[in-house]
């Protein structure tokens, strides 16, 4: 028996991520009436800032990086009052792989060229297209270790087609790692919910929707009942996929959603009292190094995340296939085994750590896992665009559905804008 019935709006949004704020926030410039259903305890998604127990630091457990051609998201760090704070990333810094310590350089848009020039076949995945066009046996491990931390899913799984095509839409030679905030990014989601007052209603998880007389009926696991005129579903399709929906959206939308795996990430952030990795010996020579590539453990990165003169920091990201194993050890377990692959670089000075804080994004059933979902390789490739279309005034938002910057806060923002944008010229407003 269901609880409480809600008066209709126009609009009804599930999700208050990046995505889905952004959304309301057009939906609310544009005069339509609209609701917000979160189904955790806070905005943000997989935007979370932790602080310290004495409240003096603050982690970035989720989203932390940008750089300066990601212009909404720099729009929302300074609306809440922040600016931008170079990380680390100089010209002289370097990344290297743990192995040989080699300087090692990959970019979007060598990743982008190397997809170009292959004839992709259909259904390919992705680590058969890297093993066939890189004859070096040792770069295809680093390619395939590096692309399982950047999409946090593992080279094996992801459709080439659908990779080559989420690249295309990275628009921009400047890495994704030149700044941080100079504050928690808590405060843009702040932001954000401000402007929308009272609309968003938490711990309200969406376990189905019906269509009844034109208008749809949200159904909560609490026993609400909320209903709009047209739906956005700013969550990552994995999630949207678990919505017992009509038969209408379900033949519609199903083999789209059907076409995406959930990412996973574990994120260790240790902090230091010396920042030892800006004087390393790499050939003989000292050398500032801003990151580590590990090949022996594939999906594995480590990068210097300090954010600030005197915060020394080292973040260990553990993707794809290495994090699904490890969230199922203890917490000393996964510590261990990534203080370990530091000590295998830097030595002992690695051991002298302060504090450390782990995040995880494994099989979460209200954000996916992972930085966002990859079509996987029995997946149809344009299953992003498609759910980015309005049908029977119901539109999806999220990372993986963005027109640019996907997988990264800047996309969530944008898909969010476009998709309702989408929705409100089909509602003929």
């Amino acid at each position: 028996m269901y609880r409480h019935k809600n008066e209709p709006v126009d609009v009804m949004i599930v999700g208050a991520g990046l995505a889905g704020l952004s959304a309301a926030v057009k939906v609310k410039e544009n005069g339509l009436s609209f609701k917000v259903l979160e189904a955790s305890d806070r905005a943000g998604g997989k935007v979370y800032t932790e602080f310290s127990e004495d409240g003096k630091r603050f982690y970035e457990k989720g989203a932390q990086f940008v750089n300066k051609d990601m212009t909404e998201m720099i729009s929302l760090i300074e609306g809440a009052g922040m600016e931008l704070k170079d990380t680390r990333l100089a010209d002289e810094s370097i990344v290297i792989n743990e192995k040989n310590k080699k300087a090692i350089n990959f970019s979007i848009t060598e990743n982008q060229e190397l997809l170009n020039e292959y004839e992709l076949e259909e259904h390919s995945p992705l680590s058969t297209v890297l093993s066939q066009s890189i004859e070096d046996k040792w770069e295809q491990k680093m390619l395939k270790s590096y692309i399982a931390a950047e999409t946090t899913v593992s080279s094996d799984y992801i459709n080439a087609k659908a990779a080559r095509k989420l690249i295309s839409r990275i628009t921009t030679r400047e890495s994704e790692l030149k700044y941080q905030a100079s504050g928690p990014l808590n405060n843009v989601i702040t932001h954000l919910t401000a402007q929308l007052g009272d609309a968003i209603h938490y711990h309200e998880p969406v376990i189905s929707i019906d269509k009844i007389e034109g208008t749809y009926q949200l159904k909560t696991e609490h026993g609400n009942t909320f209903e709009g005129r047209a739906l956005i579903l700013a969550i990552p399709p994995t999630v949207a996929n678990r919505i017992d929906m009509p038969d209408s959206l379900q033949n519609h939308f199903r083999e789209s959603l059907d076409s995406f795996l959930d990412g996973s990430v574990i994120k260790l952030t240790f902090l230091y009292d010396e920042d030892f990795w800006r004087h390393h010996k790499v050939g003989g020579k000292e050398k500032k190094v801003f990151g580590v590539i590990y090949v022996g453990n594939e999906g594995v990165n480590v990068m210097d995340s300090s954010n600030g003169e005197d915060e020394n920091r080292l973040t260990m990201f553990i993707g794809g296939d290495k994090a699904k194993d490890l969230v199922k050890v203890p917490p000393q377990v996964r510590e261990n085994f990534a203080l370990d692959r530091l000590i295998d670089v830097f030595g002992e000075e690695a051991e002298g750590y302060k504090d450390i804080e782990e995040s995880i994004w494994v099989d979460s059933p209200y954000t996916g896992g992972g930085y966002g979902a990859m079509v996987h390789t029995e997946g149809n490739e344009d299953a992003d665009d498609f759910l980015g279309v309005p049908f029977e005034q119901v539109v999806f938002a999220s990372t993986e559905l963005a027109p640019q910057f996907p997988h990264f806060m800047e996309g969530a923002i944008r898909s969010g804008k476009q998709s309702a944008e989408r929705l409100i010229e089909a509602m003929g407003k």
